[in-house]
């Protein structure tokens, strides 16, 4: 059996992997990081990172339509292309991504992008090659989970919201916390017609009161739709495109 040896072995190259990796190998250790998707891990590629694009993107779109006017700039053309926005958000991340290569390359972290699986408490299996390390890192991260419901599976998750080529539009955004108000604004924003849905009488319960209740209102007045103490049920497939 062909075995690589190495001081230290991380699977995941989410940010604590890669944090991890790389201080180590500043260390001296002999370090091999493995990643089944791409570097970056939730923050970098479905999560604050992309997010943060989305939204400035909304700001821009609020922008004009709430502001421009009474600023002086008349604007005629408003149309918006969802498709150039998504392709410069890609660009951002893999400029992201390129970072973190350097940054392996500089430290001498090696790394290989596909699943690994436990072979013993210190060897994995990686596409039929092995490798073993006195010390091992499980930074895999978590995943979203669906409502057990009937229909879940016709409702997408945050990650899947990155992977939309065009804006949808009609949404629901079932959920309180703070990903759902988030992308929910930004979906509105950007020209969806919005509802969130939340069951208890606000979103944001841990927030702080005062900003939760500014955040209401200011929903009441100009979107999205809020619906509380609405807990799904079902979802049905309609015969419709949103």
């Amino acid at each position: 059996m062909d075995v690589k040896q190495y001081d230290y072995i991380v699977i995941g190259g989410g940010s604590g992997g890669i944090a991890s990796a790389n201080r180590a190998a500043m260390h001296g250790a002999k370090v091999i990081l493995f990643e089944a998707k791409e570097v970056g891990g939730t923050c970098v590629n479905l999560g604050c990172v992309p997010k943060k694009v989305m939204w400035y993107g909304a700001q821009v779109a609020e922008t004009i339509q709430t502001y421009a006017s009474e600023y002086g700039f008349h604007i005629t053309d408003t149309t918006f292309d969802f498709k150039t926005l998504k392709a410069n958000r890609k660009a951002y991340i893999d400029r992201i991504h390129a970072s973190y290569e350097r940054g392996f390359d500089n430290n001498g972290v090696d790394r290989v992008y596909d699943y690994a699986s436990f072979v013993n408490p210190h060897t994995v299996e990686v596409a039929g090659q092995y490798y073993t390390a006195p010390h091992i890192l499980i930074a895999t991260g978590g995943h979203a989970l669906y409502p057990d419901i009937p229909g879940a599976e016709y409702g997408m998750i945050s990650d899947d919201f990155f992977a939309l080529d065009s804006l949808p539009k009609r949404v629901a955004v079932v959920g309180a916390g703070y990903i759902a108000v988030e992308l929910a604004g930004v979906l509105h924003a950007l020209g969806s017609k919005t509802d969130l849905f939340v069951r208890n009488e606000r979103p944001l319960r841990t927030f702080d009161k005062e900003i939760v209740e500014t955040l209401v209102k200011y929903m009441a007045e100009s979107g999205p739709q809020l619906h509380t103490h609405s807990i799904p049920k079902e979802v049905k497939k309609m015969p419709m495109t949103l």
